[in-house]
């Protein structure tokens, strides 16, 4: 009797080799400064050749190392924005941080003319549709060969089979077993064997069908012998676009054909659809065939998720081997975990990873960030990086809140930051969250964003040397009056009732105005809106009648919204 079944090898890998320079690079956007999360960054020596390559985390930040000296250079790649290169430059032992500023060129697959991608093409010259889609194919094929060769997570995995009746409806037969503490989550036979004898071999009485993994699809090998063209998504997914592959006409082994569906509006690739051609032709071999599914993990690597094939399933007869049905051969991710053994997706779960950054977007806050799921309470603390990770959620909507406790430590509350996200078990939704900043608290308790462009808002802190807060202490603040600078009411930013504690009092004096309040429990003072450029000096005294406790003067210029001093009386 003759079968057939699919071929996957999961193998370990040996560990990458240390190199002779570190290079420690961070990458951010152009203009704005915000580290990007997730980009390949590669290093390539005079020559062209490659040398090393590595993610950036969450903080835009990577490590690359230089085997030899001389001048080298650095790609940085990013699905779904145009590649950047730097100049050449040379490593040097101790040297800080290396700042790549990377413009920011989205790639638009939205709206791309299919029909210019419309013959097939053997490696599709740059700038042509097909090259386009290929190239953000590419990226996500290689950060997912990356993944599996630095060995960055261990995979848990349900391998199951299926037998189909004949029309492939119903199932007749199912086992599953379990495949723990893997290197990789999937890995085909070498591709150089596979162009040559072909995706489907007889051996001895089976037929055995291989199916491709990303370093294959990837490989010279794969790309001389296969052609590529565009597809649109149809039939509810107008939103994909799809880079199809075809063997070369003259190709005689038993090959493979198929689709590389991408979500056009964020270059993502979410799954390979392939059939196997060249077989004989027969209704009894019908059209075996299956599909890969990816993912994105937190630190921007790609993984197979899931995969699946169907091939015929052959019986004797009296008339001969016929089909009786089909095997459906395939896998699944059940749960990851990372080197330091924490989970970060199971299949029956929903996962949410992200960054949280100050509130420029610049870099992670300098504070202790909290990110809250509302509807549990659950909360975690985001690292120094910024990222944080929740697992076991339910399917669903979720809203999700950062907070600052240094602010709460302080009495003030800042607006929160919520985010709704939909959870899918088994995936990770990646999410970007901004923590409020004392410039937002300031701003909401000056009347709400945006403030009077040109403007600073002003608070004052005072306590003690070991940082407890002083209240009703007598506050007086003095400015020229040619600012033409006329303070609001409202004298301390929100509290935990929403409503602020004091006011001011305002008076002419002369060339000067100034302001007077009292502390409330905090030892907290607000003047909101003043002028940039504007000196103000700053009295404290236990009442308005006593000597001061302290003096200071403080300039305000053009640039932060917002300016907090800390006055430290004894």
């Amino acid at each position: 009797m003759r079968t057939a079944r699919l071929v996957l090898l999961v193998m370990a890998f040996a560990p990458l080799r240390g190199a002779a320079q570190p290079i420690v690079g961070i990458v951010v956007e152009e203009g704005t400064g915000a580290p990007i999360h997730g980009a390949m960054a590669i290093l390539f020596d005079s020559t062209g050749a490659q040398v090393s390559s590595a993610l950036s985390n969450a903080t835009g930040r990577f490590l690359l190392r230089a085997e030899q000296p001389g001048l080298h250079y650095i790609t940085v790649e990013r699905i779904g924005y145009a590649d950047w290169t730097t100049d050449r430059f040379e490593p040097q032992p101790g040297g800080g941080p290396l700042t790549i500023r990377v413009p920011v060129q989205a790639v638009r697959l939205q709206g791309l003319d299919v029909s210019a991608g419309r013959r097939c093409e053997v490696r599709p010259e740059e700038g042509k549709a097909t090259a386009r889609v290929w190239e953000e194919v590419r990226k996500a094929l290689a950060a997912e060969a990356f993944t599996r060769a630095a060995s960055l997570y261990r995979y848990t995995l349900i391998r199951y089979q299926r037998k189909l009746d004949r029309r492939g409806r119903k199932t007749i037969e199912h086992t599953a077993g379990i495949m723990e503490n893997l290197p990789a989550a999937f890995r085909s036979f070498p591709i150089e064997h596979l162009v040559a004898r072909g995706f489907v071999q007889a051996i001895e009485d089976t037929a055995e069908f291989y199916a491709p993994d990303a370093e294959a699809l990837l490989s010279d090998a794969f790309l001389d012998t296969h052609c590529f063209e565009l597809r649109e998504g149809e039939g509810g997914e107008e939103d994909m676009i799809g880079l199809v592959f075809r063997p070369l006409k003259g190709r005689e082994v038993p090959e493979i054909g198929g689709v590389l569906w991408l979500n056009a509006e964020t270059s993502e690739l979410e799954r390979l659809e392939f059939a196997y051609v060249n077989l004989i032709r027969s209704i009894q071999v019908a059209k075996p065939g299956g599909e890969v599914a990816f993912t994105r993990l937190p630190d921007g690597a790609w993984i197979v998720r899931d995969w699946l094939i169907r091939m015929p399933n052959f019986e004797p007869t009296r008339r001969g081997i016929m089909r009786t049905g089909y095997i459906e051969d395939g896998g699944f991710v059940w749960v990851i975990t990372d080197s330091a053994g924490r989970q970060i997706l199971h299949a029956e779960t929903a996962s949410i990873s992200g960054v949280v950054t100050d509130s420029a977007g610049t870099g992670p806050p300098t504070d202790l960030v909290v990110v809250e799921l509302l509807e549990t309470g659950m909360q975690t603390i985001a690292n120094s990086d910024g990222s944080f990770l929740l697992t076991g959620l339910d399917e669903g909507r979720h809203l999700l809140r950062v907070r600052r406790p240094l602010y709460a430590s302080w009495g003030i509350v800042p607006p929160d930051e919520v985010v709704a996200i939909e959870g899918r078990p088994g995936e990770i939704v990646h999410v970007r969250l901004r923590a409020p900043g004392i410039a937002d608290a300031l701003a909401a308790a000056c009347g709400g964003a945006p403030r009077p462009g040109g403007t600073v808002a002003f608070m004052g802190r005072i306590t003690t040397p070991g940082g407890t807060a002083v209240g009703d202490m007598a506050v007086s603040v003095r400015w020229p009056h040619a600012s033409f600078y006329f303070p609001a009411r409202i004298a301390a930013p929100f509290g935990p009732e929403g409503t602020p504690y004091r006011e001011w009092t305002y008076v002419r004096d002369g060339l000067f105005a100034t302001a007077t309040t009292t502390t409330d429990w905090r030892g907290l003072f607000l003047l909101c809106d003043i002028p940039a450029g504007t000196r103000l000096r700053v009295r404290v005294a236990a009442s308005l009648a006593d000597d001061p406790l302290l003096t200071k003067t403080y300039p305000l210029p053009p640039g932060p919204p917002a300016v907090v001093a800390r006055l430290v009386v004894q």
